[in-house]
C-alpha cells in the first residue's frame, strides 16, 4: 500500500476462478457500474495536468479513485486518493472540482460545444462518453492553458467488452480542436469530431490521423506519460486489486502521451496545438 493513503475497507467476496487462479471478488454476474471524470489542462510550453475522479460499484465493492498525473519539461508524477471526493459540479459553461485530498483545484470555462455518444450498448450493460468541453479556458491550480472536460459512465464490467484496442485523444489551438474514440475488435467503433461536427477518417493510429478531405493531424508522442499494465500503474494503489479484479482488466496495457501536434490542410497554413492521447489494449 502506498505510503499516505487511507486503507480501503475490503468487502465481503465471493470466491470465483478466473483464468485458473483463485482470486477473492464478486460474483461475474454481479452488477457493474462505473462513473469516472477526465480533466486536464495543458500550458502554451505543454506541461500537462491531469486529473481523474470517480467510483465502481460491482456487487459488494464500493471503490472511490481520484488522481492527478502531471509533467513538467520532461518529468512526470503522479498522486492518488481513495477518499470519497465531490464530484466536479457544472453551472452554464463552467465547471469546477476541487480535491482537499489531492490538493488540487481547477475551473473550466467551455470554448466548444458540449458532445454526448452512446459509444456501446447491448444487453448487458451501456458505454455512455459525454464530452462536456471538448475545449475549454482552463486553470488547474497555477497552470493556465487549453483544458479538457468530459465524463464516461459505464454499466458494463470493462473485461467483458468486446475490445481489444482503444485509441483516444483530444488535440486543442486557438482555431481547431479534435477529439476521438477509436474501438476495434469484435465490436468497432470509430468517433471523431473536429470543431463541433463529425467528420470520417481514412486512417487513425498513433502517430497521426488522416481525414477524408486530405486534412492531416501528425502526432509527435515527444513525452510518454504513463505505459504499463493497469494493475501495475493506475490500479496498482488499491489494497488487494490482484486478488479482486480479473486479470483481463488488471493486464490491459495503457500507453498514454502528451504530443505536440500538427494539423496540416489543403491550401492552408500548418496549425500546431497540444494533444493528449493514448492506445489502450486489452489481451486476449
Amino acid at each position: 500500500m502506498t505510503p499516505g493513503l487511507p486503507r480501503l475497507p475490503l468487502p465481503h467476496f465471493v470466491k470465483e476462478r478466473h483464468n485458473e487462479t483463485s482470486c477473492w471478488c464478486p460474483s461475474m454476474k454481479a452488477a457493474f457500474q462505473l462513473s469516472k471524470w477526465y480533466l486536464d489542462c495543458i500550458t502554451d510550453l505543454g506541461d500537462a495536468s491531469i486529473a481523474y475522479t470517480g467510483m465502481v460499484n460491482w456487487g459488494p465493492i464500493r471503490l472511490h479513485y481520484s488522481s492527478v498525473l502531471e509533467s513538467t519539461a520532461h518529468l512526470v508524477g503522479a498522486r492518488h486518493s481513495l477518499r470519497r471526493q465531490v464530484e466536479p459540479s457544472i453551472d452554464g459553461g463552467s465547471l469546477r472540482w476541487r480535491s482537499g485530498a489531492l490538493k488540487m483545484e481547477g475551473e473550466w470555462q467551455a470554448d466548444s460545444p458540449a458532445i454526448r455518444e452512446t459509444v456501446f450498448a447491448s444487453d448487458a450493460g451501456v458505454i455512455e462518453w459525454q464530452c462536456f468541453m471538448p475545449r475549454a479556458r482552463a486553470r488547474m491550480d497555477n497552470r493556465v492553458g487549453l483544458g479538457y472536460a468530459e465524463h464516461v459512465r459505464m454499466t458494463i464490467a470493462p473485461w467483458t467488452l468486446p475490445i481489444r484496442t482503444l485509441r483516444w485523444g483530444r488535440f486543442s489551438t486557438a482555431s481547431d480542436w479534435i477529439v476521438w474514440i477509436d474501438w476495434l475488435g469484435d465490436f468497432t467503433r470509430r468517433i471523431v469530431y473536429w470543431n463541433g461536427q463529425a467528420v470520417a477518417t481514412s486512417l487513425l493510429e498513433d502517430g497521426q490521423i488522416g481525414f477524408g478531405d486530405g486534412a492531416r493531424l501528425t502526432l509527435d508522442r515527444s513525452l510518454v506519460l504513463r505505459d504499463g499494465a493497469l494493475g501495475a500503474t493506475a490500479l496498482s494503489v488499491i489494497p488487494g486489486v490482484r486478488n479482486t479484479f480479473p486479470a483481463r482488466l488488471l493486464n490491459v496495457n495503457e500507453c498514454k502521451w502528451r504530443s505536440r501536434g500538427y494539423l496540416e490542410r489543403p491550401g492552408s497554413s500548418t496549425v500546431e496545438g497540444w494533444a493528449i492521447h493514448e492506445r489502450v489494449e486489452w489481451p486476449k
